[in-house]
Order: C-alpha cells, then sequence, then structure tokens
C-alpha cells in the first residue's frame, strides 16, 4: 500500500552534507619509510635465521604491496545527515539503529564514528573534512547521544600512530 501522508512530520530534511574519505591519507617521510624498512629487513633476515622460508616471503610480498599502494588516494564518499538518519552513499541507516556516536580528533583528521545497535557490526566511520565538530556534535547529538567515554582501541591506535 502507498503512504499518501504528505504532512511535513514524515518528510525527509537534508540537515548536512559534505565528502570525506573513509580512511585519512597519510603523508609518510623517507625517516618513515626507513624504519619500515628495516623492520621488514630484521623479520625477513630472522625469518632465513629461523628457515621459516614462509615467513620471509609473506613479509616481503608484504612490504612489496605495500610499497606499490603507497601513493593510493582514498576515494571520497558522500555523508548525509537527515533528520531520520545517516546516509553514507548509498547505505542508510536509521537513528533507531544507531547506539551513539564518538569523535577522533587527531592533529591531521578527525573522524566520526557511529556505533550500531547490533553488536556484530563494526563502527561506520568517515573523515570529518572541513565541518565544524561542534557544530557536527549539536546536530547529531539531537538524535543520538555522544558517547564520550568511547576511545579507539589499541590496535586502532598503534596503526595510526605508525600511519598504516
Amino acid at each position: 500500500m502507498e503512504d499518501t501522508n504528505t504532512s511535513g512530520t514524515d518528510e525527509q530534511r537534508v540537515l548536512m552534507t559534505w565528502q570525506a574519505s573513509v580512511i585519512p591519507k597519510h603523508t609518510r617521510t623517507k625517516k618513515w619509510y626507513t624504519i619500515a624498512g628495516t623492520i621488514v629487513l630484521f623479520f625477513a633476515v630472522y625469518g632465513i635465521m629461523t628457515a621459516s622460508w614462509a615467513f620471509t616471503i609473506v613479509v616481503i610480498l608484504c612490504a612489496g604491496m605495500y610499497y606499490l599502494i603507497r601513493d593510493h588516494v582514498p576515494p571520497l564518499k558522500t555523508m548525509t545527515i537527515t533528520n531520520k538518519g545517516v546516509q553514507l552513499e548509498d547505505k542508510f541507516i536509521r537513528w533507531e539503529d544507531i547506539n551513539g556516536f564518538w569523535i577522533l580528533s587527531t592533529p591531521e583528521y578527525s573522524e566520526l564514528h557511529f556505533i550500531p545497535k547490533i553488536a556484530r557490526k563494526s563502527d561506520i566511520l568517515i573523515q570529518t573534512g572541513d565541518q565544524d565538530l561542534q557544530i557536527l556534535r549539536t546536530t547529531i547529538g539531537s538524535f543520538i547521544p555522544e558517547l564520550t567515554e568511547k576511545r579507539e582501541s589499541f590496535l586502532d591506535a598503534l596503526l595510526r600512530t605508525a600511519k598504516l
């Protein structure tokens, strides 16, 4: 049956929209490549000395693949905040399906995390781009709570610090 309700209460309104990548693009210096190369060399030598050929091959292949994709620019995604939920490209999540949100702020970028109610699903995240974080907090906070106690996991912090 088609919904013929024309009242303004069921209408979806766009509150904010922006484009940003899902993952940050890190700038790596020669020092970073030197340290990473030294670590790879150490593990490759260790693999050879312990006759762990599979380990040595995996380390070298991982380093080679990482070097080949070093200039990859993450694609931009369109993020839209509406009065009904969040739209990330073609995926729409209703406010009722989200437990809350939190924002990771680093010196280089800020990242918006949505925590889904279904525990098996991972956080939905996107870079905030040039959005004002206070306006973002206020807008989203009017629909779902901000989870101020949330922090990034140890592994995420390690990957971010290592610029991986």
